[in-house]
């Protein structure tokens, strides 16, 4: 389309879409919002961009994304005449492409080295996320044996893997503390330097697959890391890189517990069709001898995406098997192996709050409770601010205070986006009882966290109704953003499925 030549093609959208110019604004500033971007725009800017202006990118994948979801069907930005001739959308469209067919563990090097970067993670950051396309691979079958490459192996129970292990349980455990703002760098700077490099050594077929598993592990911890800072593209090309080993690696269940962290992105992204896709191909794909745990972990995921489709019965269905296969199921240590009960009923918790179940969620996230422990900042904090919601919800201003001061004790020490946003959730809910004198307090102490903590999303960015950015000051990382990494002394065993709460 010519410069300033009438936009015809996103014309034709919002009739498409019945939207007018003003709710497509709308809707890329919630977009926005949803991807840490303080967007300002309004009808009249979309005026200019139908009379044939473009805005700078994001933008065109924003108004993309949000099309997609209005027609339920794929729109590219392209397809919305938006982005200029020839350009592509962004520095980070390019530095997050997963789908294009190249190998995953190259993808692997190439994203962690950017990301540690700070010349070339800023367009990481620009990238915005679109929901998945994974299509169905071909497994070998089961008497299918690989050849034995003729060198040398690895003796079972190398250190080299069981420090890739101590290292995962050791990640998993800093963004369960502490968020994912934490160490996250650290973890990227590990992958780049050590993990991948490993598979040059001279190993065995078998060997070599239980390397690709542990780096799929960390890949997939790095992508949860980074979804607690806010930078959802980037999380989903760590967790399609995940994909991408764990079938190299022909290891089915780590390919599925990858599937169903995409689920649950795409769902908190507001795709629900995709995520329900996703989620039933998970359990699809995981080998009929998976552990109770690992069954009863995908399980819970079709639930809450049975949930927000409304299938009651199919959620209830879903949700009581998990609850029989994870009473029966035990599993080996290590982060991606258990599925603690805690989590387990914090995820019955969300399906239940979903299905408008108050009173029963409620009861699940106490049960969530009584099996938190107390140095799990992240967990608890956001535990609790789901009780907050429950109880003010049904009307119990007094304990939904007493909640969110719970949730107020432990916010200072985390570094997570989730975070961030249970607090101005905090604050939202409360504001319209601010005369009630419990509620004054604890949202004059939020409010006080609000001011002094000074530390946006790390993928925060500022924008103006014309498409100019800026990064807002903040203070210096607290920990591992400049390669600083806190070792905490308990053991290493016994971390969460995934780390996911």
């Amino acid at each position: 389309m010519a410069r300033n030549a009438p936009n015809r093609r996103l014309k034709e959208m919002l009739l498409e879409a019945n939207w007018t110019a003003g709710e497509l604004a709308h809707a890329i500033n919630s977009e926005g919002r949803a991807q840490s971007l303080d967007l300002r725009y309004d009808r009249t800017s979309v005026a200019h961009w139908l009379r044939g202006s473009r805005p700078r990118p994001p933008v065109p994948q924003l108004a993309a994304a949000v099309l997609t979801r209005r027609l339920r069907r794929p729109v590219l930005p392209e397809d919305t005449a938006l982005a200029e001739d020839g350009v592509e959308t962004g520095d980070g469209a390019r530095a997050t492409e997963t789908d294009r067919g190249d190998d995953p563990l190259t993808r692997l090097i190439s994203l962690p080295r950017a990301d540690v970067l700070p010349t070339t993670r800023s367009a990481l950051t620009r990238a915005i996320y679109t929901p998945p396309s994974v299509q169905p691979l071909l497994w070998p079958t089961a008497h299918t044996r690989p050849p034995v490459p003729p060198f040398g192996t690895v003796r079972p129970g190398d250190p080299v893997v069981r420090g890739m292990e101590e290292m995962a349980a050791l990640f998993a455990r800093q963004l369960d503390h502490h968020g994912g703002g934490h160490a996250r760098s650290a973890l990227a700077a590990y992958l780049t330097d050590d993990a991948v490099g490993l598979l040059a050594r001279p190993v065995n077929e078998e060997r070599r697959r239980d390397l690709l598993t542990r780096i799929a592990e960390l890949s997939h911890l790095l992508a949860k890391m980074t979804t607690d800072t806010g930078r959802h593209a980037l999380a989903q090309s760590y967790l399609l890189a995940a994909l991408g080993l764990a079938h190299q690696a022909r290891d089915r269940r780590t390919y599925a517990i990858t599937l169903r962290a995409l689920s649950l992105q795409a769902l908190e992204r507001g795709h629900p069709h995709v995520a329900a896709d996703l989620a039933d191909a998970a359990l699809r794909t995981a080998p009929r001898d998976i552990s109770g745990a690992t069954h009863a972990f995908l399980l819970t995921q079709r639930a809450l995406t049975h949930a927000h489709g409304r299938r009651q019965n199919e959620a209830l269905t879903d949700l009581m098997d998990a609850e029989r296969h994870h009473v029966q199921g035990t599993e080996s240590r290590g982060p991606f192996a258990t599925y603690p009960t805690a989590g387990f009923h914090y995820r019955r918790g969300e399906i239940l709050l979903a299905l408008n179940e108050l009173s029963q969620a409620l009861r699940a996230f106490d049960g969530s409770m009584r099996h938190r422990r107390s140095h799990g900042h992240r967990q608890t904090a956001l535990t609790q601010a789901r009780r907050a919601e429950t109880l003010l919800r049904l009307g119990h201003l007094d304990a939904a205070c007493n909640a969110w001061n719970n949730f107020l004790q432990h916010y200072p020490l985390l570094r997570s986006a989730r975070a961030d946003s249970a607090l101005a959730s905090l604050q939202a809910g409360l504001r319209p009882h601010v005369r009630h004198p419990h509620t004054a307090h604890v949202l004059a102490t939020a409010q006080a966290l609000s001011d002094t903590s000074a530390r946006p999303a790390p993928s925060s960015t500022r924008a103006s109704a014309h498409g100019e950015a800026r990064r807002p000051a903040r203070g210096p990382d607290r920990l591992a953003e400049d390669g600083r990494l806190v070792v905490a002394t308990e053991s290493v065993t016994g971390t969460a499925t995934g780390t996911a709460i």
